[in-house]
């Protein structure tokens, strides 16, 4: 989290470009973990936590 003069800001990795984006009650029980976002035309869906599969 990122606290700007215009609010709080989660920080988005992707390769090696990030973004910022609206900071979100829900993402403070995230705080330290992995979050991961998937976009699509009816929005974006987040997974917290690593997804392991199975034998994983």
């Amino acid at each position: 989290m990122l606290t700007l003069n215009s609010g709080r800001f989660a920080l988005i990795e992707r390769s090696h470009e990030f973004v910022l984006v609206p900071w979100r009650p829900v993402l403070e029980r995230a705080r330290g973990q992995l979050v991961t976002g998937h976009v699509s035309g009816e929005g974006i869906s987040w997974a917290i936590g690593i997804k392991r599969g199975i034998g994983g």
